[in-house]
């Protein structure tokens, strides 16, 4: 890890222009943008401690705006942590459906409203009792996913009408995988197809 130099620059707006100071080093300056601001303050510390400003790092300030920035911050940060635990979640129903019920991922895919390439992405790689660990093809398939010469290819879908390939089903989640009362995670009882 690289050394690095952590300063907090107090930024205060004056008319048009930016008031920049690092008490720290005792240091003022002025600009018109906070981008120059940055530039200029990354400057001037590595000037005063004598290190390159690449190693600088700035922990830039605006005190008269923190009300309007910090429920900006805090709603980034609730956002972050329900990425994390919507993660979690789905990690954890893919394993159910695709692991233990063995519900094809296509399937898990359109009941959690994701593509086939999503699913994938929370799906473990699976591996051969006879494939040596660690040891993995190219897209992640295993020795044992290979099909064996001679064997029969898998099947295919048909093509759609006059030959066509058929459309890609949306990943939207479906309206038989969510319940009509709002609530996520069980879908109506006896779905008909209509077609």
């Amino acid at each position: 890890m690289s050394p690095h130099y952590e300063v907090q620059v107090l930024l205060h707006r004056i008319g048009r222009w930016w008031a920049i100071d690092i008490p720290r080093l005792g240091l003022h300056a002025q600009c018109r943008t906070l981008e120059h601001a940055e530039d200029l303050a990354r400057g001037l510390v590595a000037d005063a401690v004598g290190a390159p400003p690449d190693v600088i790092v700035l922990d830039m300030v605006v005190p008269e705006l923190e009300p309007v920035l910090s429920s900006v911050a805090e709603a980034r940060h609730r956002r972050a942590a329900a990425v994390t635990a919507e993660d979690q979640a789905i990690a954890a129903a893919v394993q159910e459906l695709v692991d233990k019920l063995r519900v094809s991922q296509g399937d898990a895919g359109r009941l959690l409203g994701m593509s086939l390439g999503e699913v994938a992405r929370f799906t473990p790689p699976r591996r051969s009792a006879t494939a040596i660990p660690g040891q993995q093809l190219a897209q992640g398939l295993a020795v044992a996913d290979l099909p064996r010469e001679g064997a029969a290819p898998p099947p295919r879908s048909p093509p759609g009408p006059a030959g066509q390939p058929r459309q890609a089903i949306s990943p939207a989640r479906p309206s038989w995988a969510t319940p009509e009362d709002g609530t996520e995670g069980r879908g109506r009882q006896g779905y008909v197809s209509s077609g």
